[in-house]
């Protein structure tokens, strides 16, 4: 990386970047960027509709990244710890906040991955609704570490629909990446 952190700082701050995070991230990591979000939308004058979503769509993210990644770090303190690897980035532009993440995951996974978000990804609030209700109610799916809430979730709060895609790395790993955009209604 190029040592010039002013020009990097410039330039995020162009792309009206609130907040970047890459590294091992834990539940601890989790709770501490949630409260420093708090305070960067409190900052960017978000109202508490907005501020929620963004939250919520933040945690879901998060939590994407726990159950999923396929790159980690073993605890030195906790050789029973691992910590899951990946990025999360929060912008504001147009009108939008827009809350990007990514990280590492098998080849083999990804059409399970482009499938669960293809089948919300385009639906309605109120069928997005009826489905929500649907899966709190029934099982998991198989190979799910949830009930399949979360991209429900995160699809009904977005205000539009989400974008996500793939970078091939090598023949075992790709970076899985997605936005989710939330409307400012502030």
């Amino acid at each position: 990386m190029d040592f010039d952190l002013y020009q990097f700082h410039e330039g995020i701050k162009k792309d009206g970047v609130l907040f970047c995070y890459s590294g091992p991230i834990s539940q601890a990591t989790v709770e501490g960027i949630g409260v420093t979000l708090r305070l960067n939308m409190e900052i960017a004058e978000a109202g508490g509709y907005t501020t929620q979503n963004v939250f919520l769509v933040f945690v879901e993210q998060m939590q994407n990244i726990l159950n999923y990644s396929e790159e980690w770090l073993t605890s030195e303190l906790d050789a029973d710890k691992e910590l899951r690897k990946g990025i999360l980035v929060i912008s504001q532009a147009e009108g939008y906040f827009h809350v990007y993440c990514g990280n590492r995951i098998l080849n083999k996974d990804m059409d399970v991955f482009r499938n669960r978000i293809e089948s919300v990804r385009l639906l309605g609030k109120e069928e997005l609704k009826a489905l929500y209700k649907e899966r709190r109610k029934g099982e998991r799916e198989p190979g799910s570490k949830g009930a399949g809430l979360g991209l429900i979730d995160m699809a009904r709060r977005s205000g539009k629909p989400m974008e996500y895609q793939f970078t091939k790395i090598d023949d075992t790993y790709s970076f899985f990446s997605i936005r989710v955009s939330v409307e400012d209604r502030t």
